[in-house]
């Protein structure tokens, strides 16, 4: 990969210099045309001048005239072309030097997106080569069992099941994130029923887990998609729901801020450490490394997939926490006037 970056940025700098070089050139050479008319019309001018010093009494020989006159131009021309060549060989140096760096800028977007297409693709392969390998040797076990009953083999299907449907969420949330790049047509809708839909959606899930979900909602007009936040809103309940831990406490607000609706939900969990903060939304980062894992494991996608869904709204979402302080995960969309 590396190779042919550098590779890309040597071909891009030469194309550049090439170009930069193919205009000195073009110019250097309308340049030397017009100062060479310029040349012989001042070498013209100073032999009319010196005869008119010597009074018109002296004749000078015409041919001497067109000899003097011709070396001193010869010499004024090699003095141009010396001039232009080391301004040219100047703008080409410096100029290389600034295309390589321009080159070198232009491809970065490009290298990143390659690298982060082959960390997607090997996360995802590994992702999905897990629960297969889980599968292939539970029933490598069971076949070489000659006593397997009725009730193992259910156990079997049972198991098998559980990373199929593993599997099947994976591949779901993938598709999702590549269906996220258009959310749809935003209207207008009102703010505190779209998450009041989505608690009550989590309510009896809360109750299992013995935690408390608060609110401090007002009702704003926002004109987003109304599927696009409420989905958002889901993931973080969720994510906050799988991490907090028992008994834990939800706070979910909302308010204006400059113009901006914000959401914040946040947990009373053991936090996030700090290392994690700035991957935290990264496809296949789980927040279990850095959490205590109270529920089943995710599959590193869901914040990822929130993301993607607040960039599509035109909005930013950002996460605060410290080590036994809880976390809190903040939408900011910037549209939103109270009603």
């Amino acid at each position: 990969m590396k190779e042919i970056f550098n590779t890309a940025v040597a071909r891009l700098t030469i194309a550049y210099v090439a170009g930069l070089a193919l205009v000195c050139i073009f110019f250097s050479a309308l340049l030397y045309q017009l100062a060479s008319r310029e040349i012989d019309q001042s070498t013209r001018r100073q032999v009319v001048g010196f005869r008119s010093i010597m009074g018109g009494n002296f004749v000078l020989d015409e041919g001497l005239n067109e000899m003097l006159r011709n070396k001193e131009a010869s010499e004024a021309r090699s003095r141009l072309k010396a001039q232009l060549l080391l301004a040219n060989i100047a703008v080409v140096a410096s100029g290389s030097v600034i295309a390589y760096a321009f080159a070198k800028k232009t491809l970065e977007p490009i290298e990143k997106n390659v690298k982060a297409q082959e960390r997607f693709t090997s996360d995802a392969s590994h992702e999905l080569r897990t629960p297969l390998a889980v599968m292939r040797s539970e029933i490598e076990v069971a076949l070489r069992d000659k006593e397997l009953n009725l009730n193992d083999a259910k156990s079997l299907l049972e198991s098998n099941l559980e990373e199929v449907n593993a599997m099947h969420a994976m591949t779901e949330s993938l598709l999702r994130l590549a269906r996220n790049k258009e959310i749809g047509v935003s209207k207008e809708v009102d703010s505190r029923k779209v998450i009041r839909e989505v608690i009550e959606r989590y309510a009896s899930q809360a109750k299992k887990e013995q935690m408390t979900i608060k609110t401090k909602l007002k009702a704003y007009r926002l004109v987003v998609n109304p599927e696009a936040l409420g989905q958002t809103i889901s993931i973080l309940i969720d994510n906050a729901i799988r991490y907090a831990g028992k008994k834990s406490t939800i706070t979910i607000t909302s308010s204006i801020e400059n113009t901006a609706f914000v959401i914040a939900i946040r947990d009373n969990g053991v936090g996030i450490k700090a290392e994690y903060l700035g991957s935290i939304f990264d496809r296949f980062t789980r927040e279990d490394q850095s959490r205590t894992h109270q529920g089943s494991y995710g599959h590193g996608l869901g914040l990822s997939i929130a993301k993607q869904l607040v960039d599509a709204m035109g909005g930013t979402i950002e996460v605060q926490s410290k080590p036994s302080e809880g976390a809190t995960f903040r939408i900011i969309i910037p549209t939103g006037v109270e009603s």
